[in-house]
């Protein structure tokens, strides 16, 4: 059986009748070409299946067609975190509208985070990057400023220059937790930051720190919990601060696995969230079934949400827009009753097939 012959620019203009440099022209909506003829073109091209051949494209432009999202592998560890699935999903819909394809790269624990972004930008993988975990003297920044490389981090930094990002209001989405806390009457309240000196974790801290300022509450450093971002480690590093602390009536986390952490730490504790009143408050784009989930607040944020802004900040940037707009602060949504929230997503997820 013989497959069907690649639908180039050639065949589709004889297809068409038109010439090649028409029908190239009216692909990329050019001005000169008339409305009518844009549509007969996208029309037929979207009919036939016509795809550009990103080689012909890199050898006229330079251009690889292609996105680069380096995604921090040990993550995803433990009991999973498939929102990073999500968030490719995000960017890889949103490129396709401008051809672009996406290619991931996963970041080792045994891996500089600027060996990775630097092997992409010399070998050329890819026309942009999109990085997270930024630091607020980001190396992968100032790399990618330094050679005019494309990126769109997912994460912001201290750095004078401007330059495109995305990132989940941290700040706010704690102070909101602690405010609602202590308005609930609890006074000991911990906070689980990732250690290695992430952009994100001081924001939240900032917030913490203002919040317990507004509310009365005291400036304790024992009640600061840092470890890293899995499981077992964040249910480590809580489970001692429960033993030490019996004082502890609330726990804010970093992301959904140090929630799973900071439960499993409780109940090893001996601890019951309804007859102890112990609130968990956590912040993620996947919210699984926990453990327990009375006494659990979620801080929602989609992370296929997050995939397509990010996309479409680096679409822009590669169409020539300027860094400083495409600076974007998403808010959290505050879920108090996490089952309620997970049946009405089922719902939507339905109603959408």
């Amino acid at each position: 059986m013989q497959s069907s012959p690649r639908i180039n620019l050639k065949t589709l203009a004889e297809h068409l009748g038109l010439s090649i440099t028409t029908v190239s022209r009216a692909l990329k909506d050019g001005p000169e070409v008339k409305p009518e003829t844009v549509a007969r073109v996208k029309q037929a091209a979207a009919a036939l299946g016509y795809q550009p051949d990103a080689g012909g494209v890199y050898l006229r432009t330079g251009r690889t067609m292609k996105i680069c999202s380096v995604f921090f592998a040990p993550e995803v560890t433990d009991y999973g975190d498939a929102g990073f699935l999500a968030q490719v999903d995000g960017v890889s819909r949103t490129l396709e509208g401008d051809n672009y394809n996406l290619i991931v790269l996963a970041q080792t624990a045994s891996q500089s985070p600027l060996d990775t972004v630097r092997r992409v930008f010399q070998q050329r993988l890819a026309d942009g990057v999109i990085f997270s975990r930024t630091m607020p003297m980001d190396e992968r920044v100032r790399f990618c400023l330094e050679y005019k490389f494309p990126f769109v981090s997912f994460g912001r930094t201290e750095l004078q220059t401007s330059h495109a990002f995305v990132d989940h209001d941290d700040e706010g989405g704690v102070y909101d937790a602690v405010i609602k806390l202590a308005g609930e009457g609890h006074r000991r309240i911990a906070l689980f930051n990732p250690t290695g000196g992430l952009t994100y974790a001081g924001l939240r801290l900032r917030g913490y720190q203002r919040a317990l300022a507004e509310v009365g509450l005291p400036w304790d450093p024992s009640l600061l919990v840092s470890a890293d971002l899995s499981v077992w480690a964040s249910q480590a590093a809580l489970l001692a601060l429960l033993q030490r602390d019996r004082g502890v009536s609330a726990i804010l986390c970093a992301n959904q696995l140090s929630m799973f952490g900071a439960m499993e730490a409780a109940l090893e504790h001996g601890m019951d969230p309804t007859r102890d009143g112990l609130r968990i408050v956590g912040f993620g784009g996947m919210p699984f079934r926990m453990p327990f989930e009375q006494g659990v607040t979620y801080y929602y944020q989609p992370q296929r949400r997050d995939g397509e802004e990010l996309a479409r900040h680096m679409l822009a940037l590669l169409a020539g827009s300027a860094p400083e707009s495409l600076q974007t602060v998403l808010p959290y949504q505050r879920i108090d009753d996490l089952q309620r929230f997970r049946l009405e997503l089922r719902e939507q997820a339905a109603g959408s097939v």
